[in-house]
């Protein structure tokens, strides 16, 4: 398969602790691994105000990752996203190679 570099972004709910976003992210990064993608950045952007409400909620806490992969490992993140009631929305989208 070919690898290509993509980047996921998504948010949780405002008040998580600093704990939960830590095991948040390293959940993600495993999602990514486990399928033979590469993690090459996280970055956490904080707590920023939504451009409008999402499950009651005016802001979020957002993390940016960036990685290479086969496009299986997007599967897997999504399902990953789906099933995970912290992550209130997401988006993942393949970068200029």
């Amino acid at each position: 398969m070919s690898v290509r570099p993509y980047e996921t972004l998504f948010f949780t709910e405002p008040n998580i602790t600093e704990e939960g976003i830590e095991t948040l992210v390293s959940k993600v990064e495993g999602a990514i691994t486990r399928y033979g993608g590469e993690v090459e950045k996280v970055n956490r952007w904080g707590k920023r105000n939504l451009a409008y409400t999402v499950e009651k909620y005016n802001e979020g806490f957002y993390v940016l990752v960036d990685f290479k992969a086969s496009p299986e490992v997007l599967k897997e993140l999504e399902r990953f996203y789906l099933i995970n009631q912290n992550v209130l929305r997401f988006l993942t989208t393949s970068k200029p190679n």
